[in-house]
C-alpha cells in the first residue's frame, strides 16, 4: 500500500510540498506508513508551527 502525507495550516488550507528532487511531480508517496511519518518528522522545522498534517493511503484518497 502507497501512502501520502497532507499538510494543513490552521485555516484547513492545505500546505503544498515543493518537490524539486522528484521533478514535477505535486505528491510524494511512500511504500509505507514509517516512512510518510519519518518525512514529516524530517521536514516539520520547515512548516509552520501550528501545521497540521494526515497520513493517508492511495486507496482512502480516491475515495
Amino acid at each position: 500500500m502507497k501512502y501520502i502525507v497532507k499538510a494543513f495550516d490552521l485555516d484547513g488550507q492545505e500546505i503544498e510540498f515543493e518537490n524539486t528532487v522528484i521533478g514535477e511531480e505535486k505528491e510524494v508517496t511512500f511504500e509505507n506508513l514509517k516512512a510518510a511519518e519519518a518525512f514529516i518528522e524530517g521536514i516539520k522545522i520547515s512548516l509552520p508551527s501550528t501545521f497540521q498534517y494526515k497520513i493517508i493511503s492511495k486507496e482512502e484518497e480516491g475515495k
